[in-house]
């Protein structure tokens, strides 16, 4: 039986639109979590709505892997953007994740977002994203998004609105975008071994003066997401 793709999204209408692109689907319940199966342009996927923050999504990753044993995971979803060049529409996707809110330094004088991991002899700060995978999405989602990059994303349980702490995220790590699901996701691949891709659409940017109404985003986002998707999956 060939190894499904698992597609993980924290927003309900993220998940909706590839469920609505989805043939031969069968849902099942695990964990306060649904997993829906099925094929997307004819290539057998797993999909579930893990929502927002860092616990939820290591929770549903690791359900989706334990149940579904997935050749790789996809995360999708909106970020706010970090320094002047990433903006509004631009797609990051991540080389790497940092888990910004992990901090021991007044234990043990670690830098913040070094961590330990089940199985790893050497703490690390940035969590590895399959970079082959980041290579082959940021390649093809060119034609689709226009302005790609590839990155670190900032994973942490807060809402970046303070532009003091994009900044700090930037200097500190590199990030280039700031959200509350990719690292859990990433952390939970690595102990598993599973390969990772993390890809974000920019919604906001609190350098960038254009704004828009984050629900009209939100929808034609899941429909990016999904006419990507589409495209690009029987590629990975």
């Amino acid at each position: 039986m060939e190894q499904l793709i698992g597609i993980i999204g924290a927003m309900k209408v993220e998940v909706d639109a590839i469920l609505s692109a989805m043939e031969e689907k069968q849902t099942q319940t695990r964990g306060g979590m649904e997993f829906t199966t099925g094929t997307l342009s004819g290539v057998p996927v797993v999909v579930s709505q893990c929502s927002p923050g860092k616990v939820n999504a290591a929770l549903c990753a690791q359900a989706m892997m334990d149940q579904y044993s997935p050749k790789l995971v996809l995360n999708i979803g909106v970020a706010g953007g970090i320094g002047e060049n990433v903006h509004i529409g631009d797609v990051v996707i991540a080389t790497a994740c940092v888990e910004y809110d992990f901090d021991t330094s007044a234990l043990d004088g670690c830098p913040v977002g070094q961590m330990s991991l089940p199985g790893f002899e050497q703490s690390m700060i940035q969590l590895p994203c399959d970079q082959n995978l980041a290579q082959l999405l940021a390649k093809e989602a060119q034609s689709l998004y226009g302005r790609v990059h590839l990155g670190v994303v900032a994973t942490g349980d807060r809402f970046v609105a303070d532009p003091k702490l994009g900044d700090w995220l930037q200097k500190e790590f590199g990030a280039m975008a700031c959200e509350m699901e990719g690292g859990a996701i990433a952390h939970a691949c690595l102990v598993n071994q599973v390969p990772c891709a993390v890809l974000r659409t920019i919604s906001d940017n609190a350098h960038d003066s254009e704004t828009v109404d984050f629900v009209t985003f939100a929808n034609d986002s899941a429909r990016k997401a999904q006419e990507f998707l589409k495209t690009v999956i029987a590629q990975l």
